[in-house]
């Protein structure tokens, strides 16, 4: 007999949360921040995945390396149940990536559904990468994680400017 699980654990309700290594933190702890802002990433990447077909392999496999970095934040280091951690291969793979693409102009305005989407990731990818940057000063993050967000905001930059291109 398969065990019901309940969406909701009451857990919250006295403003604190259990992360993914089973940690009891408060809900304002770095953990749970980063991790939301992770998230609001890969739900703006959802939306660019859907729009730009084009570039749904490499979405795709940003989406499995950021749910790779909250499992690493949540378990407060490389744990069992990270299987494929961000790694400098994957930094230098974005840099590979972007130099296949035209340089884009500096400013640019994103018009396109697609070219917007893009666009609204790389500037939830820069908050990510502020709210990291702290982290990374305190020493709880790898130096791997960081450039992999940096070049992340990079990519999205050149893909949005690539689809707006396309017009």
């Amino acid at each position: 007999m398969v065990k019901e699980v309940k969406v909701y654990t009451k857990v919250g309700d006295e403003g604190e949360t259990v992360t993914y290594g089973n940690l009891k933190v408060p809900k304002d702890s770095y953990v749970i921040d980063i991790n939301g802002y992770i998230d609001a990433l890969q739900s703006s990447l959802d939306f660019c995945w859907i729009h730009n077909e084009e570039f749904r392999n490499i979405i795709e496999k940003i989406n499995r390396k950021l749910w790779q970095l909250g499992g690493e934040i949540s378990l407060g280091g490389i744990g069992k149940n990270v299987v494929d951690p961000i790694t400098n291969e994957d930094v230098k793979e974005i840099e590979d990536i972007i130099d296949k693409f035209d340089s884009p102009r500096i400013f640019v305005r994103f018009k396109k559904v697609e070219s917007a989407h893009l666009n609204e990731a790389r500037v939830r990818c820069r908050i990510l990468e502020r709210e990291l940057t702290q982290v990374l000063r305190a020493g709880l993050i790898r130096e791997e994680i960081y450039k992999y967000i940096n070049r992340l905001s990079d990519l999205l930059f050149v893909m949005s400017y690539k689809v707006s291109k396309n017009d």
